[in-house]
């Protein structure tokens, strides 16, 4: 007679094409998402078996499945899609692994055979679905059973290998996922002493240069991190410049503790070369302010922006070298960078910089894509009204072009600011004979001439006289 299935081994039995095949792939999907998304509620199982949810969609959903002859899931829901839907998906997968993880806890597997057990649940998961397995690998275990699973995982890293056809890239996040779950093993295991040492291999291996210096800093072997800081740069800054950035905002971590201001102010500055923004400019005004010399490193860096020479190559520049590799000038940047210059322009609230600035906007057929036109016009509303309500009749007017009445709606709020700007200013009669214009030129446009009636405090219905 056959041994009867427990509810670890029934869950366990389903499999991704049982659930196609039950749902469809698209709405399979949908329901790994919202499961993901921690979807599901107050996840229930009935004495007859079946389980019962609330399901957050766009309205929180009552959701019932069950188990059919046929092997397969069967679900009716409070949706309008009511059957085999999306939120009776989550159901199901938010059961199984709650089920699983339970029957794996109360199970009479030893201690080490659980933690294998969720281990390689975790790491086989491609879908991000079972994260309670790892909440599972997060509580209390006994630190020999973890001294077992770090050895075996790092037996299992001296035997990977990656498939002919899986790039640099996912190989090595495979590997890193691994890796991080052995850390965690040594670790539980109380064998921190052997952490930093096996990051240092895995780093030159798979590029996980951060994980290791962030480390080095935590227990003050600061000498050390600069050092992998130094060779994980040259590693990574051409193939994986985002693991580079990270370094380098690991160093700025170290001079910052330091409060080693005129070198952190190096270093942003060149971040803000590499990538010039306001919020680059803000954080160089920040630090170099605390240097003392930020009025020189403002002149410097508007420089930059003007003429596209680096700042230290200036004569009198007021810091010392960052310790880092120097920014390579983007070869694709058309200087002066207009875009930049009337960002700060506007932060340093200076309306006469603003203009000269968008007046050397470059042409273009295909119109200017700068900076908001709405935030120049509200930056020198008040020095130049006229320049002012130009941009904004000018926004308004694109937008009425484009025949749509999401797009009038829109031009709405252009046509505000710029009327409130004209009362100001007691032109209140222009307005009104601009308006008056533009219900001659779009008087087929029955909802532009509702907008504007609603602007003008006009009643919906008109009275009798």
């Amino acid at each position: 007679m056959p041994k009867k299935k427990t509810l670890l081994d029934r869950f366990s039995d389903l499999t991704w094409n049982d659930f196609e095949k039950w749902a469809g792939g698209k709405i399979l999907s949908r329901g790994k998402n919202y499961q993901r998304q921690g979807r599901v509620s107050d996840l229930a199982v009935t004495e007859d078996g079946r389980l019962i949810a609330w399901v957050a969609g766009s309205k929180r959903y009552a959701t019932r499945v069950v188990m059919d002859d046929d092997g397969l899931p069967d679900s009716i829901c409070s949706c309008p899609y009511t059957f085999d839907c999306k939120h009776g998906v989550a159901v199901v997968i938010a059961d199984s692994m709650s089920v699983i993880v339970k029957a794996l806890d109360r199970s009479s597997l030893d201690a080490d055979d659980k933690l294998a057990w969720a281990l390689d649940a975790v790491l086989e998961d491609q879908y991000g679905i079972c994260e309670t397995f790892a909440e599972y690998l997060h509580r209390r275990h006994p630190k020999s059973a973890w001294s077992v699973q770090a050895n075996l995982l790092l037996g299992r890293l001296k035997k990977f290998k990656s498939g002919k056809n899986t790039d640099d890239f996912i190989r090595d996040y495979d590997r890193d996922r691994l890796s991080d779950w052995t850390i965690h093993a040594l670790e539980r295991a109380g064998r921190k002493n052997e952490v930093i040492r096996f990051c240092e291999t895995e780093a030159r291996k798979t590029g996980s240069y951060d994980r290791l210096v962030k480390r080095l800093i935590a227990v003050q072997r600061y000498k050390e991190a600069e050092q992998w800081i130094q060779e994980g740069i040259r590693a990574t800054k051409e193939k994986l410049p985002g693991i580079a950035v990270g370094l380098r905002n690991r160093l700025l971590e170290i001079r910052t503790a330091e409060k080693n201001w005129p070198v952190v102010a190096a270093i942003q500055v060149d971040e803000f070369v590499r990538r010039p923004s306001v919020q680059a400019f803000k954080e160089c005004r920040k630090s170099s302010g605390r240097a003392k010399a930020w009025q020189k490193v403002r002149e410097h860096l508007l420089h930059f922006l003007k003429k596209g020479e680096p700042p230290w190559k200036q004569k009198g520049w007021p810091l010392p070298e960052s310790g880092l590799d120097r920014p390579v000038v983007d070869r694709h940047n058309r200087f002066p960078l207009v875009k930049d210059l009337i960002d700060i322009a506007i932060l340093e609230k200076n309306p006469n910089q603003v203009l000269r600035w968008y007046d050397q906007r470059p042409e273009s057929r295909f119109g200017w894509h700068g900076v908001n036109e709405d935030a120049i016009a509200t930056a020198v509303q008040a020095h130049a009204p006229d320049r002012a309500v130009a941009i904004w009749k000018n926004k308004a007017e694109q937008l009425i072009a484009q025949v749509k009445p999401s797009a009038y709606q829109d031009a709405a709020k252009y046509l505000r600011k710029a009327a409130e700007v004209m009362q100001r200013g007691k032109m209140g009669q222009a307005w009104e004979d601009y308006v008056k214009t533009l219900r001659t030129q779009h008087r087929r446009k029955r909802r532009l001439i509702e907008i504007l009636d609603g602007m003008e405090g006009k009643p919906i219905v008109k009275k009798r006289s």
